[in-house]
C-alpha cells in the first residue's frame, strides 16, 4: 500500500478550479507576415476566461492584444445571457471557455477580428490599444464570417443573416427576413455541426463579391418532446431531433451577389439522389466547390459551381460498400487544381484532382497514413499523420509532383501543428509520456535531393523559440501528487488479423493484487491510445490503487478504412471482442487480479460498458455507463446510418446492436449515470434502460445530474460523478 504521507489524487483535487494543470494557450496562429504568433489563454485566477495574447518573434516579447475585461466579456455561463444559437454552437463545439472564444487574422496588414460574449470586434492597428466593436450591444450575434481581406463580415442575429461593409461606416445589409423557430440562415444545421463537424454556414467568395450561405428548415423534422430537469424544476422541451431513419432538415445553399442584391438558390438536399447532405463548402477561383453525400454516406461527390456560367460540374466521385469518412482536407492549389485525401485504397493518402481533365487524379507519395492536410505552397503539401506507429503524430512535407515526402518532426510523441506555408514556419504543440506540454515555433528545412524515398530518421528540427513549456517542478499544482505519477506502458496485441494498440497504466504502488479498470470509448471517430502525457483522470484511478487499461479496438479512427469497416452494421460486437482480447495484457502483470476487472466509459464508451457487461460478464466484475446509447434508433440520422444503414433496411442489425436486447444477460453490478438536460444522447436512452432493467427484476445503481448536458463539465457534477464512480468501484471491485 502507498504511504499515507504521500498525497493521492481525488476527484476534488482534480476538478476544483483552477485545476492541477495550468490552462494551455490555445488557438495558436501566425500573423500574415509571420512575425507574430497569437493565442488565447486564461489567467491564473480565471483560467476559463480567455484573453488574446501574442509573441513577437523579433523582440521575443509577449504582450496582450485584447483582454476579456477590456471587452466586458468575463461572465461565465451561469450569469451570461447566451442566445439559443450561441448555446447550440458551444455544445456542438464542446466549448467550455468564456471571454474571447475565437479570433481570425484578416487581410495582409495584420488586422484581427475577435469574438466575445456574442459580439464581434476589430483591431486594425496591431500596435494600438483601440478596438472597434462591429456589432451592437442591443442584440447577440453568432456565425461570424469575415472576408479574407477583412473589408466585409457577415453574422447571424435572431436566425437571420446580415453583413457589413466595414469600409463604408458599418452600414448593415439584411440578407434574409423570414427566420423563425424552424428556419435559420448562415448557420450549420444540427447534423452538420454535431456529426459532420461543419461549423460554418456562410462563406465569402474569393473575389468577395458573393456571399454564399445556407438556409436550414427544421420543419420537416418530427417534433419530439423531452423532459429537461435542472435544480429549479423541470420543463418540457419540444425538439426537432432527426432520429435514424426519419426525415432530415431541409438544407439549401444560396449565393448573394452583393453588387446587384440578387440571391440565387444553387443547391438543395433531396433534389438529386446523391445530394442528401451538404458536407463541405470551399470558395475557389471564379466559384465554389462542395462535397455532398448520399443518405447512406457511401457516395461522396465533389462538384464545382461557376459564378459566371451558373452551372455545376462534377469533379470527383468516390464510393464505398460501407461508409466514407469526412475531412477538412479539400483546398485549392495555387495552380487551380484541388488537393484532397482519400481512404479508397485503405490508408488515407493525399491526391491532386486536376481541374479541366475528366477524372484526372494524381496520388501523392506520403507516409503510411494522413490524418490532416494543413496547407500547401507551389511545391509542397504539409500534412500530419504517421509512418511507423499510429500512436504518434508527426508533420510531413509531400512533393506535389508525387516524387517523395519527408518528416519534419521526429521526437516520439504527439505533434499538433500550425503551419505558415509561405514563411516555412510551424508551431509545434508537443507532448509525450515524459513531456506534459511544450509549444515551440520551428523553421522548416526542406531538401529536395533524393525525394524518391522518405529521408532517414534525423534529430528533431531545432526550435527557434520555446513559447511554452510545462515543468512539473515544486511550484506546479500537481507537485504534491507527482511522486505517485505512474508511467504508462504501450504495446500491441494481434487480434483478428489486426494490430491493436493499448496503453496500460499500473497502480501507483503495485504491491499485492489490484483491480483494473478498462477505460473504454470504442466507437468510430476517436482514438484513446496516443503516445502523450495522458489524462490526470487515469492518474487518479492509478493513485487510488487501480490499474487502467485503454485499447483502441477495430472501428477506432486514424487507422484507415479497413480497420474501421468491420464495424459496419455490427455495432457492439467486434468492439467487445477486441476489448476482451485486450484483457490478455493483464495475464502477465503480477499486480493484476483478473477476477477484479471493471469497465467504464462515457457516451459510446457508456454503450460499450453495457455491452461488455452483458456479453462478457464472466470477464468483467462491474461497470459504469455514463450517458450511454441504449438503442441506435433513438440516435441521430447522420451518425447512426453511417455505420448501421437505414433502420427499415437493417432491422435485424439494429435489434442486435441495441443494449435492450442484451439486458437479460446482465448479472454484474452496474452504475448508470446521465445528465438530465442531455440534448445529444437523450435522457430517454437511460429511462429505457431503467424501465427494462426493472421489468427484468435486475438491480442497478443510478445517478442523474439535473441541468447537465452530454459533456457534464460543471465542476460540482465532475467532482460528484467521479466520487460516486470511485465509491462504486471500491465496493464492487
Amino acid at each position: 500500500m502507498m504511504q499515507e504521507s504521500i498525497s493521492r489524487l481525488t476527484p476534488t483535487d482534480l476538478f476544483t478550479p483552477p485545476g492541477l494543470r495550468p490552462s494551455l494557450p490555445s488557438q495558436h496562429k501566425f500573423s500574415p507576415c509571420g512575425r507574430y504568433i497569437s493565442y488565447l489563454r486564461g489567467s491564473e485566477a480565471a483560467p476559463t476566461t480567455l484573453d488574446l495574447w501574442c509573441f513577437d518573434r523579433q523582440s521575443e516579447a509577449e504582450v496582450p492584444i485584447a483582454l476579456a475585461l477590456q471587452l466586458d466579456a468575463q461572465a461565465d455561463e451561469s450569469v451570461t445571457e447566451l442566445s439559443d444559437a450561441e448555446r447550440a454552437e458551444r455544445e456542438r463545439k464542446r466549448q467550455f471557455t468564456f471571454g474571447i472564444t475565437h479570433y481570425q487574422w484578416i487581410g495582409e496588414s495584420g488586422s484581427i477580428a475577435l469574438y466575445a460574449d456574442g459580439q464581434a470586434y476589430l483591431k486594425h492597428d496591431f500596435g494600438s490599444e483601440s478596438i472597434t466593436q462591429i456589432t451592437s450591444n442591443e442584440n447577440r450575434y453568432s456565425g461570424f464570417n469575415p472576408s479574407s481581406s477583412g473589408t466585409l463580415i457577415s453574422y447571424v442575429r435572431s436566425g437571420n443573416l446580415f453583413y457589413q461593409d466595414l469600409q463604408s461606416a458599418g452600414a448593415e445589409v439584411q440578407v434574409s427576413h423570414d427566420a423563425d423557430d424552424c428556419i435559420t440562415y448562415g448557420l450549420p444545421d444540427f447534423l452538420a455541426a454535431e456529426e459532420m463537424h461543419r461549423f460554418a454556414g456562410a462563406w465569402w467568395s474569393a473575389c468577395e463579391r458573393y456571399l454564399i450561405y445556407c438556409r436550414n428548415d427544421d420543419s420537416p423534422v418530427r417534433v419530439s418532446h423531452r423532459m429537461e430537469i435542472d435544480g429549479n424544476g423541470s420543463r418540457t422541451i419540444a425538439q426537432r431531433y432527426p432520429y435514424a431513419g426519419e426525415t432530415n432538415p431541409d438544407v439549401s445553399l444560396h449565393v448573394l451577389d452583393t453588387h446587384s442584391g440578387e440571391s440565387q438558390r444553387i443547391w438543395q438536399n433531396g433534389l438529386v439522389t446523391h445530394d442528401a447532405y451538404l458536407a463541405r463548402v470551399l470558395p475557389v477561383q471564379d466559384g465554389l466547390c462542395i462535397l455532398t453525400q448520399d443518405r447512406l454516406q457511401q457516395t461522396l461527390v465533389l462538384s464545382s459551381f461557376n459564378f459566371a456560367q451558373r452551372k455545376w460540374q462534377e469533379l470527383y466521385r468516390e464510393t464505398s460498400t460501407t461508409w466514407i469518412n469526412l475531412t477538412d482536407d479539400l483546398q485549392q492549389l495555387s495552380c487551380g487544381d484541388l488537393l484532397f485525401s482519400t481512404e479508397d485504397q485503405g490508408q488515407r493518402q493525399a491526391i491532386v484532382i486536376v481541374i479541366g481533365v475528366d477524372a484526372a487524379v494524381r496520388r501523392l507519395l506520403g507516409p503510411s497514413h494522413i490524418n490532416q492536410i494543413h496547407c500547401s505552397d507551389d511545391n509542397f503539401a504539409y500534412v500530419s499523420g504517421w509512418d511507423a506507429s499510429p500512436i504518434d503524430n508527426h508533420l510531413f512535407w509531400l512533393a506535389l509532383d508525387g516524387s517523395g515526402y519527408g518528416q519534419l518532426t521526429h521526437d516520439d510523441g504527439v505533434h499538433e501543428v500550425t503551419v505558415h506555408k509561405s514563411r516555412k514556419l510551424f508551431i509545434d504543440r508537443f507532448c509525450s509520456p515524459t513531456v506534459p506540454a511544450r509549444i515551440s515555433v520551428n523553421t522548416m528545412t526542406l531538401e529536395m535531393k533524393d525525394v524518391k524515398h522518405a529521408p532517414e530518421r534525423q534529430t528533431d528540427t531545432p526550435s527557434e523559440h520555446i513559447l511554452y513549456q510545462e515543468l512539473i517542478d515544486k511550484d506546479h499544482r500537481y507537485a504534491p501528487f507527482a511522486a505517485n505519477h505512474v508511467m504508462p506502458r504501450f504495446g500491441v496485441i494481434e487480434a483478428n488479423g489486426h494490430a491493436l494498440h493499448y496503453r496500460l497504466t499500473p497502480p501507483a504502488a503495485p504491491n499485492g493484487k489490484h483491480p483494473t479498470i478498462v477505460y473504454v470509448y470504442g466507437g468510430p471517430g476517436a482514438q484513446k491510445v496516443r503516445r502523450d502525457w495522458g489524462t490526470l483522470l487515469v492518474q487518479m484511478f492509478a493513485q487510488q490503487g487501480y490499474g487502467v487499461l485503454e485499447l483502441d479496438n477495430r472501428g477506432s479512427t486514424n487507422r484507415g478504412r479497413l480497420f474501421e469497416a468491420g464495424l459496419y452494421k455490427r455495432m457492439g460486437s467486434i468492439e467487445v471482442d477486441d476489448q476482451l482480447s485486450g484483457l490478455s495484457v493483464l495475464a502477465n502483470e503480477s499486480w493484476a487480479d483478473l477476477k477484479r476487472v471493471g469497465v467504464f466509459g462515457h457516451s459510446y464508451g457508456g454503450y460499450m460498458s453495457l455491452m461488455c457487461l452483458c456479453q462478457a460478464g464472466e470477464h468483467f466484475a462491474a461497470g459504469v455507463a455514463v450517458a450511454p446509447v441504449a438503442d441506435w434508433q433513438l440516435y441521430d440520422s447522420h451518425y447512426t446510418e453511417r455505420f448501421m444503414g437505414l433502420p427499415e433496411e437493417a432491422a435485424e442489425a439494429y435489434a442486435t446492436s441495441s443494449v435492450i436486447a442484451h439486458l437479460p444477460k446482465l448479472e454484474r453490478p452496474l452504475l448508470l449515470m446521465h445528465g438530465m438536460a442531455d440534448d445529444n444522447v437523450l435522457f430517454t436512452h437511460s429511462t429505457m434502460l431503467m424501465s427494462e432493467l426493472q421489468k427484468l427484476g435486475k438491480s442497478f445503481e443510478l445517478m442523474t445530474y439535473p441541468g447537465a448536458k452530454h459533456s457534464m463539465q460543471e465542476t460540482h457534477v465532475s467532482i460528484h460523478r467521479f466520487n460516486t464512480i470511485l465509491s462504486f468501484f471500491n465496493r464492487s471491485l
